[in-house]
Protein backbone atom coordinates (compact mmCIF):
# COMPACT_ATOMS: atom_id res chain seq x y z
CA UNK A 1 0.00 0.00 0.00
CA UNK A 2 1.04 3.31 -0.90
CA UNK A 3 0.77 6.24 1.21
CA UNK A 4 0.32 9.82 -0.26
CA UNK A 5 1.68 13.40 1.56
CA UNK A 6 2.28 16.64 0.27
CA UNK A 7 5.98 16.78 1.69
CA UNK A 8 8.63 13.79 2.27
CA UNK A 9 11.77 14.94 4.10
CA UNK A 10 14.70 12.29 3.56
CA UNK A 11 17.38 12.87 6.86
CA UNK A 12 16.62 13.96 10.09
CA UNK A 13 19.52 16.22 11.11
CA UNK A 14 18.46 20.22 11.38
CA UNK A 15 17.78 20.81 8.04
CA UNK A 16 14.82 17.69 7.45
CA UNK A 17 13.83 18.67 11.05
CA UNK A 18 13.08 22.40 10.46
CA UNK A 19 11.80 21.63 7.19
CA UNK A 20 9.09 18.95 8.49
CA UNK A 21 8.12 20.50 11.46
CA UNK A 22 7.61 23.95 9.48
CA UNK A 23 5.72 22.27 6.49
CA UNK A 24 3.60 20.63 9.44
CA UNK A 25 3.08 23.63 11.23
CA UNK A 26 1.39 25.10 8.03
CA UNK A 27 -0.89 22.51 7.92
CA UNK A 28 0.68 19.60 5.20
CA UNK A 29 1.14 16.38 5.74
CA UNK A 30 4.64 15.34 6.39
CA UNK A 31 6.73 12.17 6.24
CA UNK A 32 10.03 12.01 7.77
CA UNK A 33 12.61 9.67 6.87
CA UNK A 34 15.78 8.27 8.42
CA UNK A 35 17.42 5.08 8.95
CA UNK A 36 19.14 6.50 11.89
CA UNK A 37 17.86 8.04 15.11
CA UNK A 38 16.70 12.23 14.88
CA UNK A 39 19.25 14.60 15.38
CA UNK A 40 21.54 14.50 12.88
CA UNK A 41 25.79 14.87 13.07
CA UNK A 42 24.65 18.00 14.96
CA UNK A 43 23.56 15.85 18.11
CA UNK A 44 25.11 12.47 17.53
CA UNK A 45 28.84 13.44 16.30
CA UNK A 46 28.90 17.13 15.39
CA UNK A 47 28.22 20.49 17.12
CA UNK A 48 26.65 19.34 20.89
CA UNK A 49 29.08 16.12 21.94
CA UNK A 50 31.81 18.19 20.79
CA UNK A 51 31.40 21.38 23.14
CA UNK A 52 30.71 19.30 25.53
CA UNK A 53 34.16 17.96 25.43
CA UNK A 54 35.57 21.16 24.90
CA UNK A 55 33.80 22.31 28.15
CA UNK A 56 35.77 20.23 30.11
CA UNK A 57 39.13 20.64 28.32
CA UNK A 58 38.76 24.52 29.04
CA UNK A 59 37.77 23.47 32.71
CA UNK A 60 41.11 21.44 32.89
CA UNK A 61 43.21 24.44 31.28
CA UNK A 62 41.66 26.98 33.82
CA UNK A 63 42.18 25.16 37.05
CA UNK A 64 46.33 24.48 35.52
CA UNK A 65 46.08 28.55 35.21
CA UNK A 66 44.55 29.31 38.39
CA UNK A 67 47.49 30.87 39.40
CA UNK A 68 46.35 33.86 37.20
CA UNK A 69 42.81 34.09 39.73
CA UNK A 70 45.07 34.17 43.15
CA UNK A 71 44.60 30.56 43.21
CA UNK A 72 46.56 27.15 43.69
CA UNK A 73 46.82 25.93 40.39
CA UNK A 74 45.43 22.24 40.24
CA UNK A 75 45.88 19.35 37.75
CA UNK A 76 42.75 17.39 37.49
CA UNK A 77 43.19 13.25 37.48
CA UNK A 78 41.79 12.95 33.91
CA UNK A 79 39.48 9.66 33.77
CA UNK A 80 38.51 9.71 29.95
CA UNK A 81 35.26 6.64 30.91
CA UNK A 82 33.68 9.74 32.92
CA UNK A 83 34.67 12.33 30.66
CA UNK A 84 32.93 10.65 27.55
CA UNK A 85 30.08 9.80 30.25
CA UNK A 86 29.45 13.37 30.82
CA UNK A 87 29.49 14.21 27.46
CA UNK A 88 26.71 11.63 26.35
CA UNK A 89 24.61 13.06 29.56
CA UNK A 90 24.89 16.45 28.08
CA UNK A 91 23.93 14.68 24.41
CA UNK A 92 20.68 13.14 25.80
CA UNK A 93 19.85 16.59 27.63
CA UNK A 94 19.41 18.41 23.93
CA UNK A 95 18.29 15.27 22.61
CA UNK A 96 14.80 15.51 24.23
CA UNK A 97 14.29 18.38 21.21
CA UNK A 98 14.80 15.80 18.72
CA UNK A 99 12.61 12.73 19.79
CA UNK A 100 10.66 11.28 17.23
CA UNK A 101 7.49 11.97 19.62
CA UNK A 102 7.54 15.80 19.61
CA UNK A 103 7.35 15.64 15.62
CA UNK A 104 5.03 12.97 15.25
CA UNK A 105 2.87 14.98 18.26
CA UNK A 106 2.96 17.92 15.09
CA UNK A 107 1.32 15.64 13.08
CA UNK A 108 4.89 14.41 11.05
CA UNK A 109 4.60 10.47 10.12
CA UNK A 110 8.27 9.80 11.35
CA UNK A 111 9.63 6.38 9.84
CA UNK A 112 12.56 5.09 10.86
CA UNK A 113 14.29 3.48 7.65
CA UNK A 114 16.26 3.68 4.77
CA UNK A 115 15.16 5.85 1.81
CA UNK A 116 15.44 5.58 -2.32
CA UNK A 117 13.80 8.14 -4.64
CA UNK A 118 11.95 6.00 -7.17
CA UNK A 119 10.90 9.07 -9.34
CA UNK A 120 9.75 12.59 -8.83
CA UNK A 121 7.04 11.74 -6.53
CA UNK A 122 8.15 8.89 -5.26
CA UNK A 123 10.08 7.52 -2.49
CA UNK A 124 11.03 3.90 -1.15
CA UNK A 125 11.26 3.70 2.76
CA UNK A 126 11.96 0.36 3.81
CA UNK A 127 8.75 -1.53 2.68
CA UNK A 128 6.53 1.78 2.65
CA UNK A 129 5.96 2.80 -0.41
CA UNK A 130 4.93 6.97 -0.42
CA UNK A 131 4.32 9.60 -3.11
CA UNK A 132 4.49 13.38 -2.69
CA UNK A 133 3.85 16.85 -4.54
CA UNK A 134 7.71 17.59 -3.25
CA UNK A 135 10.51 15.72 -1.73
CA UNK A 136 13.48 17.32 0.62
CA UNK A 137 16.42 15.47 0.47
CA UNK A 138 18.51 16.46 3.79
CA UNK A 139 21.10 13.45 4.39
CA UNK A 140 24.21 15.67 5.64
CA UNK A 141 27.39 15.11 4.80
CA UNK A 142 30.48 12.65 6.56
CA UNK A 143 33.90 12.74 6.62
CA UNK A 144 35.87 12.37 3.46
CA UNK A 145 38.77 10.09 4.09
CA UNK A 146 42.25 11.48 1.96
CA UNK A 147 43.45 9.20 -0.77
CA UNK A 148 46.70 8.26 1.74
CA UNK A 149 48.01 5.32 0.88
CA UNK A 150 47.39 2.82 3.07
CA UNK A 151 45.47 4.74 5.59
CA UNK A 152 42.63 2.37 5.49
CA UNK A 153 44.39 -0.62 6.20
CA UNK A 154 46.12 1.50 9.35
CA UNK A 155 43.08 2.70 10.78
CA UNK A 156 42.48 6.32 11.69
CA UNK A 157 39.85 8.29 13.79
CA UNK A 158 37.73 10.63 12.96
CA UNK A 159 35.08 12.74 15.02
CA UNK A 160 32.08 10.09 14.80
CA UNK A 161 34.41 7.62 15.65
CA UNK A 162 36.19 9.30 18.42
CA UNK A 163 32.69 9.88 19.94
CA UNK A 164 32.39 5.55 20.56
CA UNK A 165 35.42 5.56 22.45
CA UNK A 166 36.06 5.47 26.20
CA UNK A 167 39.26 6.07 26.16
CA UNK A 168 41.82 9.32 24.88
CA UNK A 169 45.02 8.10 22.58
CA UNK A 170 48.69 9.54 23.80
CA UNK A 171 49.21 10.78 20.83
CA UNK A 172 47.91 11.24 17.65
CA UNK A 173 48.39 13.25 14.16
CA UNK A 174 45.28 15.21 13.03
CA UNK A 175 45.26 15.05 9.21
CA UNK A 176 43.60 18.66 8.46
CA UNK A 177 43.56 22.26 9.62
CA UNK A 178 40.62 23.50 9.19
CA UNK A 179 37.48 24.24 12.15
CA UNK A 180 36.86 20.43 12.83
CA UNK A 181 40.76 19.69 13.54
CA UNK A 182 41.78 23.16 15.18
CA UNK A 183 39.01 22.49 18.00
CA UNK A 184 40.10 18.90 18.45
CA UNK A 185 43.67 19.86 18.48
CA UNK A 186 43.30 22.14 21.23
CA UNK A 187 40.62 19.92 23.34
CA UNK A 188 43.03 16.83 22.95
CA UNK A 189 45.91 18.62 23.96
CA UNK A 190 44.32 19.64 27.52
CA UNK A 191 43.14 16.10 27.87
CA UNK A 192 47.45 15.17 28.28
CA UNK A 193 47.52 14.37 24.25
CA UNK A 194 50.84 15.00 22.09
CA UNK A 195 49.40 16.38 19.03
CA UNK A 196 50.21 16.91 15.87
CA UNK A 197 48.30 18.82 13.15
CA UNK A 198 49.07 18.48 9.02
CA UNK A 199 47.55 21.04 6.84
CA UNK A 200 48.49 20.79 3.76
CA UNK A 201 47.75 24.63 2.85
CA UNK A 202 50.42 26.93 3.66
CA UNK A 203 48.16 28.29 6.82
CA UNK A 204 45.53 27.08 9.36
CA UNK A 205 41.65 28.01 9.07
CA UNK A 206 41.48 28.79 5.17
CA UNK A 207 37.85 30.39 6.07
CA UNK A 208 39.26 32.94 8.41
CA UNK A 209 40.68 36.09 8.55
CA UNK A 210 44.49 36.24 8.36
CA UNK A 211 44.67 37.96 11.77
CA UNK A 212 42.83 35.21 13.07
CA UNK A 213 44.66 32.51 12.25
CA UNK A 214 47.62 33.53 13.11
CA UNK A 215 46.53 34.39 16.72
CA UNK A 216 45.04 30.75 16.57
CA UNK A 217 47.98 29.49 15.70
CA UNK A 218 50.27 30.88 18.10
CA UNK A 219 47.19 30.18 20.88
CA UNK A 220 47.64 26.58 20.00
CA UNK A 221 51.08 26.38 19.76
CA UNK A 222 51.50 28.24 23.32
CA UNK A 223 49.83 25.22 24.54
CA UNK A 224 52.24 22.49 22.79
CA UNK A 225 49.99 21.88 19.82
CA UNK A 226 53.01 21.43 16.57
CA UNK A 227 51.61 22.73 13.71
CA UNK A 228 53.13 21.73 10.12
CA UNK A 229 51.39 23.72 7.26
CA UNK A 230 52.84 23.09 3.71
CA UNK A 231 52.49 19.29 4.44
CA UNK A 232 51.15 16.21 2.70
CA UNK A 233 50.18 12.96 4.47
CA UNK A 234 51.15 10.42 1.86
CA UNK A 235 51.40 6.79 3.53
CA UNK A 236 50.40 5.40 6.43
CA UNK A 237 51.53 1.85 7.88
CA UNK A 238 52.13 0.20 11.45
CA UNK A 239 54.58 -0.55 13.27
CA UNK A 240 55.59 -1.78 16.90
CA UNK A 241 51.44 -1.50 17.65
CA UNK A 242 51.78 2.26 16.86
CA UNK A 243 51.04 4.18 13.28
CA UNK A 244 53.62 6.00 11.06
CA UNK A 245 52.56 8.56 8.83
CA UNK A 246 54.72 9.95 5.90
CA UNK A 247 54.71 13.39 5.16
CA UNK A 248 55.95 15.63 2.37
CA UNK A 249 56.40 18.85 1.82
CA UNK A 250 56.09 21.06 -1.07
CA UNK A 251 59.75 21.09 -2.06
CA UNK A 252 59.78 17.03 -1.55
CA UNK A 253 61.03 16.75 1.46
CA UNK A 254 59.28 13.64 3.53
CA UNK A 255 59.03 13.00 6.93
CA UNK A 256 57.90 10.65 9.78
CA UNK A 257 55.41 11.16 12.30
CA UNK A 258 54.90 8.93 14.50
CA UNK A 259 51.77 8.37 16.95
CA UNK A 260 49.05 6.47 18.53
CA UNK A 261 46.32 7.61 16.52
CA UNK A 262 45.38 8.84 13.30
CA UNK A 263 42.26 11.54 13.32
CA UNK A 264 40.92 13.00 9.80
CA UNK A 265 39.67 16.24 9.71
CA UNK A 266 40.16 17.07 6.15
CA UNK A 267 37.13 17.30 4.44
CA UNK A 268 33.51 16.29 3.66
CA UNK A 269 31.44 14.48 1.16
CA UNK A 270 27.52 14.27 1.02
CA UNK A 271 25.52 11.66 2.09
CA UNK A 272 24.30 10.71 -1.32
CA UNK A 273 24.76 6.96 -2.14
CA UNK A 274 21.71 5.00 -2.48
CA UNK A 275 19.32 7.07 -2.72
CA UNK A 276 18.68 6.53 -6.53
CA UNK A 277 19.48 10.00 -7.68
CA UNK A 278 22.06 8.90 -10.33
CA UNK A 279 18.86 6.64 -12.04
CA UNK A 280 16.92 10.21 -11.51
CA UNK A 281 19.01 11.34 -13.44
CA UNK A 282 19.88 14.52 -10.84
CA UNK A 283 22.77 17.02 -11.33
CA UNK A 284 25.53 16.53 -9.00
CA UNK A 285 28.57 18.44 -7.80
CA UNK A 286 30.96 15.41 -6.86
CA UNK A 287 29.42 13.80 -3.80
CA UNK A 288 27.06 16.69 -3.58
CA UNK A 289 23.18 17.78 -4.87
CA UNK A 290 23.36 20.41 -7.02
CA UNK A 291 21.10 23.04 -6.53
CA UNK A 292 19.59 26.47 -7.50
CA UNK A 293 19.44 29.80 -5.78
CA UNK A 294 16.29 28.50 -4.61
CA UNK A 295 17.64 24.80 -2.92
CA UNK A 296 15.67 23.29 -5.71
CA UNK A 297 17.53 20.09 -7.41
CA UNK A 298 17.93 19.74 -11.69
CA UNK A 299 14.30 18.15 -10.66
CA UNK A 300 11.54 19.87 -10.70
CA UNK A 301 9.88 19.87 -7.25
CA UNK A 302 13.04 17.91 -5.74
CA UNK A 303 14.72 19.63 -3.25
CA UNK A 304 18.12 19.70 -0.92
CA UNK A 305 18.84 21.28 2.18
CA UNK A 306 21.73 21.30 4.64
CA UNK A 307 25.16 19.88 4.08
CA UNK A 308 24.01 17.44 1.44
CA UNK A 309 24.26 20.33 -1.38
CA UNK A 310 27.64 20.96 -0.17
CA UNK A 311 27.79 24.78 0.74
CA UNK A 312 28.28 26.16 4.33
CA UNK A 313 28.18 23.26 6.44
CA UNK A 314 27.24 24.61 10.03
CA UNK A 315 23.94 23.77 11.52
CA UNK A 316 23.04 27.61 12.03
CA UNK A 317 22.89 27.53 7.83
CA UNK A 318 20.82 24.37 7.58
CA UNK A 319 18.10 25.70 9.57
CA UNK A 320 18.26 29.31 7.21
CA UNK A 321 17.76 27.29 4.56
CA UNK A 322 15.27 25.07 6.00
CA UNK A 323 12.77 28.10 6.53
CA UNK A 324 13.82 29.47 3.38
CA UNK A 325 12.99 25.88 1.21
CA UNK A 326 9.44 26.03 3.13
CA UNK A 327 8.73 29.20 2.19
CA UNK A 328 10.17 28.36 -1.42
CA UNK A 329 7.85 25.14 -1.63
CA UNK A 330 4.53 26.31 -0.02
CA UNK A 331 4.07 29.42 -1.60
CA UNK A 332 4.35 31.61 -4.99
CA UNK A 333 6.84 34.51 -5.46
CA UNK A 334 10.52 32.44 -4.28
CA UNK A 335 12.79 34.15 -2.44
CA UNK A 336 16.90 33.77 -3.51
CA UNK A 337 18.91 32.47 -0.35
CA UNK A 338 21.26 34.31 0.58
CA UNK A 339 24.31 34.02 2.70
CA UNK A 340 25.96 37.23 3.24
CA UNK A 341 25.07 37.47 6.80
CA UNK A 342 25.31 34.50 8.11
CA UNK A 343 28.04 34.13 10.65
CA UNK A 344 29.84 31.26 12.38
CA UNK A 345 32.12 30.69 15.18
CA UNK A 346 35.79 28.35 15.78
CA UNK A 347 34.88 26.93 18.94
CA UNK A 348 38.85 27.45 20.35
CA UNK A 349 38.88 28.69 23.52
CA UNK A 350 38.96 31.95 23.26
CA UNK A 351 36.50 31.43 20.10
CA UNK A 352 36.26 33.15 17.18
CA UNK A 353 33.29 35.01 15.47
CA UNK A 354 33.25 35.62 12.12
CA UNK A 355 30.66 37.82 9.37
CA UNK A 356 31.05 38.57 5.93
CA UNK A 357 34.79 39.19 4.15
CA UNK A 358 37.93 38.29 5.80
CA UNK A 359 40.04 41.99 5.05
CA UNK A 360 42.53 39.74 2.11
CA UNK A 361 38.67 39.02 0.24
CA UNK A 362 37.76 42.86 0.54
CA UNK A 363 40.84 44.31 -0.80
CA UNK A 364 40.60 41.69 -4.03
CA UNK A 365 37.65 43.46 -4.34
CA UNK A 366 38.06 46.82 -3.31
CA UNK A 367 41.34 47.81 -3.54
CA UNK A 368 42.24 50.58 -1.30
CA UNK A 369 38.90 51.21 -0.49
CA UNK A 370 39.15 48.98 2.45
CA UNK A 371 39.51 50.71 6.32
CA UNK A 372 39.98 48.12 8.88
CA UNK A 373 39.71 48.95 12.93
CA UNK A 374 41.32 46.96 15.58
CA UNK A 375 40.65 47.07 19.42
CA UNK A 376 42.47 44.69 21.54
CA UNK A 377 41.03 42.99 24.72
CA UNK A 378 43.75 44.08 26.80
CA UNK A 379 42.82 47.29 26.35
CA UNK A 380 39.16 46.35 26.91
CA UNK A 381 38.40 46.14 30.88
CA UNK A 382 36.30 43.85 31.32
CA UNK A 383 38.55 41.72 29.39
CA UNK A 384 41.09 42.81 31.64
CA UNK A 385 39.29 42.29 34.90
CA UNK A 386 38.20 38.73 34.12
CA UNK A 387 41.76 38.04 33.40
CA UNK A 388 40.47 36.23 29.95
CA UNK A 389 43.97 37.32 28.05
CA UNK A 390 44.18 38.25 24.75
CA UNK A 391 42.04 38.80 22.08
CA UNK A 392 40.33 41.26 19.56
CA UNK A 393 37.62 42.72 17.85
CA UNK A 394 38.51 43.55 13.80
CA UNK A 395 36.16 45.39 11.84
CA UNK A 396 36.27 45.58 8.01
CA UNK A 397 34.75 48.59 6.17
CA UNK A 398 35.00 50.17 3.07
CA UNK A 399 35.76 54.19 3.22
CA UNK A 400 32.00 54.88 4.14
CA UNK A 401 31.76 53.20 6.96
CA UNK A 402 29.95 50.51 5.64
CA UNK A 403 30.84 47.07 7.13
CA UNK A 404 31.87 44.10 4.91
CA UNK A 405 32.74 41.85 7.79
CA UNK A 406 33.75 41.45 10.96
CA UNK A 407 35.87 38.79 13.21
CA UNK A 408 36.06 38.71 17.03
CA UNK A 409 38.18 36.38 19.01
CA UNK A 410 37.55 36.79 22.52
CA UNK A 411 35.78 34.73 25.35
CA UNK A 412 31.92 33.67 23.94
CA UNK A 413 33.23 35.20 20.37
CA UNK A 414 29.82 33.30 19.05
CA UNK A 415 27.77 35.23 20.85
CA UNK A 416 30.11 39.05 20.54
CA UNK A 417 30.01 38.76 16.76
CA UNK A 418 25.86 39.31 17.02
CA UNK A 419 25.79 43.38 17.33
CA UNK A 420 27.94 42.91 14.09
CA UNK A 421 26.17 40.75 11.97
CA UNK A 422 22.83 42.29 13.10
CA UNK A 423 24.47 45.99 11.96
CA UNK A 424 25.31 44.38 8.87
CA UNK A 425 22.49 42.89 8.35
CA UNK A 426 20.63 46.38 9.11
CA UNK A 427 22.92 48.57 7.14
CA UNK A 428 24.30 50.12 10.51
CA UNK A 429 27.61 51.47 9.71
CA UNK A 430 30.90 51.53 11.40
CA UNK A 431 29.89 55.37 12.43
CA UNK A 432 26.94 53.88 14.37
CA UNK A 433 28.36 51.23 15.92
CA UNK A 434 30.84 53.95 17.60
CA UNK A 435 28.02 55.40 19.26
CA UNK A 436 27.05 52.02 20.99
CA UNK A 437 26.75 52.08 24.52
CA UNK A 438 26.78 48.83 26.57
CA UNK A 439 27.06 47.99 30.42
CA UNK A 440 30.45 48.95 31.83
CA UNK A 441 32.50 46.68 32.24
CA UNK A 442 31.53 44.85 29.32
CA UNK A 443 33.11 42.73 26.46
CA UNK A 444 31.18 44.99 23.85
CA UNK A 445 33.22 48.26 24.50
CA UNK A 446 35.49 46.40 22.25
CA UNK A 447 33.37 46.91 19.16
CA UNK A 448 32.60 50.51 20.43
CA UNK A 449 36.37 51.04 20.67
CA UNK A 450 37.11 49.42 17.44
CA UNK A 451 34.61 51.54 15.51
CA UNK A 452 35.32 54.83 17.29
CA UNK A 453 38.58 54.77 15.34
CA UNK A 454 36.67 55.23 12.28
CA UNK A 455 36.08 58.77 13.27
CA UNK A 456 40.04 59.26 14.70
CA UNK A 457 40.65 58.46 11.00
CA UNK A 458 38.04 61.25 9.64
CA UNK A 459 39.14 63.59 11.94
CA UNK A 460 43.24 62.62 11.30
CA UNK A 461 42.41 63.23 7.64
CA UNK A 462 40.09 66.32 7.82
CA UNK A 463 43.47 68.11 9.95
CA UNK A 464 46.00 66.76 7.02
CA UNK A 465 43.72 67.86 4.58
CA UNK A 466 43.57 71.75 6.30
CA UNK A 467 47.20 71.79 6.51
CA UNK A 468 47.73 70.46 3.34
CA UNK A 469 45.53 73.47 2.21
CA UNK A 470 47.46 76.46 4.61
CA UNK A 471 50.86 74.85 3.24
CA UNK A 472 49.48 75.41 -0.40
CA UNK A 473 48.14 79.07 0.52
CA UNK A 474 52.21 79.77 1.67
CA UNK A 475 53.88 78.43 -1.72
Amino acid sequence: MTKSFDVVVIGGGTAGLVTASGCARLGRRVALVDRAPLGGDCLWTGCVPTKALIATARLIHCAANAGRFGLEPHRFEISPPRIMESMRAARAAVGVHDDPSRFRALGVEVIEAPARLLSATEVQAGDEGLTAKDIVVATGSRTAVPPVDGLAETGFLDHASFLLQNEFPASLVILGGGAIGIEFAQMFRRFGCRVTVVEMMDEILAHEDAAVARFVRGLLAGEGVEIRTGWSARKARRENGRKVLTIEAKDGRTEELTADEIFVASGRRGNTEGLGLEALGMKMNGSYIAVDDYLQTSIPRIWACGDVHGGLQFTQVAAYEAVKLVRNMLFPGRRKVDYSNVPWALYTDPEAGHIGLTEAEAMERLGSGVRTYVAELKDVDRAVVERSGPGFVKIVADRRGRILGAHVVANDASTLIEPLVLARASGVRVGGLAQLVSPYPSLADAIQKAASQHYEALGRSWIGGVARKIASWSQ
